[in-house]
Formats: C-alpha cells, sequence, structure tokens
C-alpha cells in the first residue's frame, strides 16, 4: 500500500502560511515471509488559522512495528495509532515535546491494560513508535524501539534516533564497537517498546528543520535489508515516491523476512510563505 502527498491548503486560502511545505510518500508491505502486518503507520497534514491573516502548517508521520511474529503485535500498533490520532487531534499548536510525550504514554497505558485481560496477549501485546511533528520551523520526534529516523542533509546521512536493543545498549556503553553492533545477534532485542510495562521512558528531541532536508522513518524491516549507500541514494534523489518505492523493492529482494514501513518525506520550503492561489500552484508544480 502507498500514498504520496503534496498538500496546499483546503477552503479559503490566508495571506500567510507559517510553518513547512513538504513531499512525502508512505509505503507499506507485508514482506515475503509474514502471515499478516503488523506494522501501522499514519500521516497527516493540518492547516490552522491562527489570525485573520495567517495559518499555521503542521505534518505528522508515524510509524509503529508490532512486536514480531505474535498475535498481539498487529492490535498494539493499531492501537498506539489510534492513541496517537486522538491526542493529536485535540492538539492546536505549540509544546510539541509535551504533545508527543502525552500521545505515547497514553498509547502505552492503554496497551499495557488491554494485555492484562488477554493471557493470550499478555507479555507478547507490544510496540516500537516512532512519531515525528513538523511544526514552524522545527522538527519534533517522539522515540521508542527500533524503527529509525534518517535525515540528509547537504550530502550527510545521519541517524537522529537510537535504538532501543541491546546491541546499541551495549554501544552505548563502550562495550562493543559500532561495527560489533552491526553484526551483534541483540541488533533487534528491543529493551523498551510500547505496552511491555506500565511505565514508559520515551526520547524526544528537536531538530532545526531546513528547506531540503531528506528524511526517512521506516521499520526494521526496511533498515535491516538495505546498505548504507542504499539508503544515501534513495536519500539524495530528485523523485521521493521513486526511491521510497526503490527501497521496499530492494528489501523485498532480501528476501523481506519482516513487515516493511516507509515514509520519506522532503521538505520543501520552511517559514512564512505568501499564500496566493497563484502562488501555490506554481509552489506545487499544479499549474
Amino acid at each position: 500500500m502507498g500514498e504520496t502527498g503534496t498538500t496546499e491548503p483546503a477552503g479559503k486560502v490566508p495571506n500567510h502560511l507559517v510553518g513547512v511545505i513538504v513531499t512525502w510518500r508512505a509505503i507499506t508491505h507485508q514482506g515475503l515471509t509474514r502471515s499478516q502486518n503488523e506494522d501501522a503507520h499514519w500521516v497527516t497534514h493540518v492547516v490552522e488559522g491562527t489570525t485573520g491573516t495567517e495559518s499555521a502548517s503542521r505534518y505528522v508521520f508515524v510509524v509503529a512495528d508490532g512486536l514480531g511474529g505474535h498475535r498481539g503485535g498487529a492490535v498494539a500498533s493499531r492501537m498506539a495509532i489510534k492513541a496517537i490520532k486522538e491526542e493529536i487531534h485535540s492538539w492546536h499548536g505549540g509544546n510539541a515535546e509535551r504533545t508527543i510525550e502525552r500521545a505515547i504514554q497514553k498509547a502505552n497505558q492503554k496497551i499495557f491494560c488491554v494485555a492484562q485481560t488477554d493471557p493470550e496477549l499478555f507479555q507478547k501485546m507490544q510496540t516500537t513508535i516512532t512519531l515525528v511533528v513538523l511544526e514552524n520551523d522545527s522538527l519534533v520526534c517522539g522515540h521508542v524501539g527500533d524503527c529509525r529516523l534518517y535525515r540528509m542533509r547537504e550530502g550527510q546521512v545521519n541517524v537522529l534516533s537510537r535504538d532501543h536493543t541491546l546491541a546499541s545498549d551495549m554501544l552505548q556503553l563502550h562495550l562493543i564497537s559500532a561495527e560489533q553492533a552491526a553484526e551483534h545477534p541483540g541488533r533487534h532485542q528491543l529493551t523498551r517498546s510500547v505496552g511491555g510495562d506500565p511505565f514508559l521512558k520515551t526520547d524526544v528531541f528537536r531538530q532545526q528543520a531546513m528547506p531540503g532536508d531528506t528524511y526517512l522513518l521506516c521499520s526494521d524491516g526496511l533498515w535491516s535489508e538495505l546498505k548504507e549507500e542504499e539508503i544515501r541514494a534513495a536519500l539524495e534523489g530528485p523523485d521521493i515516491s521513486r526511491e521510497c518505492e526503490k527501497l521496499v523493492r530492494f528489501a523485498l529482494s532480501g528476501g523481506a523476512p519482516d513487515n516493511i514501513t516507509a515514509i520519506m518525506f522532503r521538505i520543501d520550503v520552511v517559514g512564512k510563505q505568501a499564500a496566493s492561489p497563484f502562488s501555490w500552484r506554481s509552489l506545487l508544480g499544479k499549474g
């Protein structure tokens, strides 16, 4: 399943739009060996009026990867997305860190409580979450687990999130090298997940968003099947939709033992922009 988006304001267009304009593509695939897709994702764009002449533009991108191979994984990932949607829909901007933290904590509590009512799901009904909010000139991310957020900026690729896995924790403690961590048997052994415990620590961080930045938000079913140079080439490519499709094809050609979800997005504009209907159509290539 795939989705593509470039968004212009709906309804009456204000004189100025404050925030970001983004081109994005989202694809999810069951993979070649799993009986169901336990990944879930969500992309939304909100334009809200702040004054009579200005509106704010915000984007939200989420990937949730249900704990692999368990019946409760698909339930957990979809419950997490639902809880996040509820929190985001009631949010009207400002203090994105608090909103993200609250949304992930709400997801954790709901999944943990439901898991207690069904012995077959107990201890197996968990998910990872990476939630990204673009607001004004900032990207704010909340992260639990081993989905990843990559960024390409001025030719340099960085992984902005940190895997919550045994191998990553050992690397942080300088017990193993980066090379050893890449091949360590614990590189997919989660040490933190949503729904596993009643209390959850969430990584939340803020980065400046800049025009031209390109991001890849994906489940481990994608990144674990790809080489670094394949990810780099995709993030450098001019066509977001084509490059996202290419990454999924590469993962499938490697055997794709896990579910795959990929969201690629590129920041086209940051800041305050004139928003007449003609300038919007020209900007988005719709003229």
